[in-house]
């Protein structure tokens, strides 16, 4: 069967042969690898062309500037292989045979396949993240309750790039990347797992996800826009799951912990944000109610007790300490 990769590209000059290396280099060939370049200024665009000359398997489109959202959507329109896989373009698969066993774990109608992914710090750091509980998963009856598991434990990887998706799943339920927002995942992922019948799960470190000082992830998630952007994404869900949505109980619940997430990151705002921050923070408060993993539990006892101001006041004291002392959980890969 063919499979789509999807490969947004904007000002990755120095990243992009690499990511694109770790797809070529796949054991798996019946592949369309669609580099969409969105508006690249850097070089980037014309390095497309390039690479698309040693490889008939490459399509590129190139398209004015639409974010990473309206690049990955292009991609997904053009897309015609029965899977669609994502990697951004300054990450890489880790596994030169990855695809290929992951393919293996498709059965018939097979709507969605999960990995595992190894985040680099920097050249000599590495997280590996924590096996899924596949003998408990495999027990359970159906993907509704597999969803509601990952997320009680904690272990719900909520990127689009750690999953292979039936095309016909996003096509046909109009699943696409909300444009304008960051954490765009978040929304599509929780719509894709309200149309999902038939789910694999893999303990397979295939997806190498860099950290960068100037990505998104670290620039605009720690301002008031990031703050604005889950105000809408909060509001969203809340309303879907008043209306009695699949995998309510779920998605309140990792909202909750989401929330918690956000409280984490508020003493990173310039103190000229701080007031309308916390007035999204105090709005969503309500999630709390639906604490149930560990960490938002604790959050939500502590607001009670001391308020929401001095409680995201103390966990950004926490999160300082903790990154000073402990710093992220390292291993050597």
């Amino acid at each position: 069967m063919k499979v789509s990769v999807v490969i947004p590209v904007y000002n990755v000059k120095p990243y992009l042969e690499r990511c694109v290396k770790s797809v070529i280099s796949q054991t798996y060939k019946d592949l369309e690898i669609i580099l969409v370049d969105d508006g690249s200024t850097d070089g980037s665009g014309e390095l497309c062309d390039d690479i698309a000359t040693t490889d008939n398997r490459i399509i590129v489109i190139h398209q004015n500037n639409q974010g990473l959202s309206g690049a990955r959507n292009e991609g997904i329109r053009k897309a015609n292989g029965e899977y669609i896989i994502f990697i951004d373009s300054d990450d890489a698969w880790l596994i030169d045979n990855g695809l290929e066993l992951l393919i293996k774990k498709i059965h018939p109608n097979c709507d969605l396949i999960t990995f595992k992914n190894v985040d680099f710090w920097d050249k000599d750091r590495a997280t590996l993240t924590k096996n899924y509980d596949i003998d408990t998963l495999n027990r359970l009856p159906n993907p509704q309750a597999v969803f509601l598991h990952l997320v009680r434990t904690q272990a719900l990887r909520i990127s689009a790039c750690f999953i292979l998706v039936r095309r016909q799943i996003l096509t046909d339920n109009n699943i696409f990347f909300y444009k304008g927002i960051i954490s765009e995942d978040l929304s599509w992922s929780l719509h894709l797992w309200q149309h999902i019948q038939t789910v694999v799960i893999v303990n397979l470190d295939f997806y190498g996800y860099y950290h960068r000082e100037n990505s998104i992830t670290t620039t605009i998630a720690n301002t008031l826009h990031a703050y604005q952007c889950f105000d809408q994404i909060f509001s969203y869900w809340e309303e879907q799951c008043n209306q009695h949505c699949i995998n309510a109980e779920a998605i309140r619940i990792y909202l909750a912990d989401i929330w918690v997430s956000r409280g984490y990151a508020f003493y990173k705002l310039k103190t000229s944000e701080k007031s309308a921050a916390l007035a999204i923070m105090k709005q969503h408060s309500n999630l709390l109610q639906y604490a149930t993993t560990s960490k938002s539990k604790r959050v939500a006892i502590m607001k009670q007790y001391i308020g929401i101001k001095n409680s995201l006041l103390v966990l950004g004291v926490y999160w300082r300490l903790r990154t000073k002392i402990i710093g992220h959980v390292i291993r050597k890969k």
